[in-house]
């Protein structure tokens, strides 16, 4: 993911920071295992802001956060809810991931071209569906909802995060929708304002403004 932006103002439901959360990493190349923004509802009405591991343990796993193998930094939005790993989460833990974009990648294995994508909005900050869910010893983890890509960015990568609408992201927090309404639609109404372009190659580890600027317009 690229950069996470601070003091997005979510609307019609007042917000409480977690201060206790670790900090968030804020940089443009965001992996999974790193602390992320996310927003998760308290008692159905107040919205807490903190910050969770990227990548999703249940609470049922005994062992640490480094002894669960599985790779679960995604899941599907059409399997999650009844699959072991997800579905108390998916009752319970419900939760917005915040990021300004994030990067796919085309070509061959031996030659992989990295694409920013975001979405032209007025809103800062994308919305994408999660699970989080904490265990006994404070640490929060935490997973994107994946879908079918759209059409725009199908040629990028088969999958993409389900990235939310204001009125979306309300229903997914509120459960405002029956399972079936949101793994058939959520994340398909963008009409066509998904934006991606090139960017140069870079390593696992490095980060900077640099990494989101295009080599080459590449606007769909």
């Amino acid at each position: 993911m690229t950069a996470i932006v601070e003091g997005f103002v979510y609307p019609s439901k007042p917000i409480k920071i977690d201060a206790g959360a670790p900090d968030p990493e804020t940089g443009y190349n965001i992996a999974p295992t790193q602390q992320v923004c996310l927003l998760y509802p308290q008692e159905g009405q107040q919205l807490v802001s903190t910050t969770a591991r990227w990548w999703f343990v249940p609470l049922w796993h005994k062992g640490s956060v480094q002894d669960w193998k599985a790779t679960t930094f995604n899941a599907k939005i059409e399997t999650a809810h009844e699959k072991p790993t997800f579905r108390n989460a998916w009752k319970d833990g419900r939760c917005l991931i915040l990021a300004t974009g994030y990067y796919e990648w085309s070509g061959t294995k031996a030659n992989k071209q990295p694409h920013r994508i975001y979405v032209e909005q007025n809103q800062p900050v994308m919305l994408f569906a999660g699970l989080q869910a904490q265990r006994k010893d404070g640490v929060r983890t935490c997973t994107i909802l994946t879908r079918e890509a759209l059409p725009e960015i199908s040629d990028l990568h088969p999958r993409m995060p389900v990235i939310l609408n204001g009125e979306e992201a309300e229903q997914w927090l509120g459960h405002a929708e029956n399972d079936a309404q949101i793994r058939s639609s959520f994340g398909t109404h963008w009409d066509g304002r998904f934006r991606h372009h090139k960017v140069a190659k870079f390593g696992a580890r490095e980060d900077g403004p640099q990494l989101i600027e295009s080599i080459e317009n590449t606007l769909i």
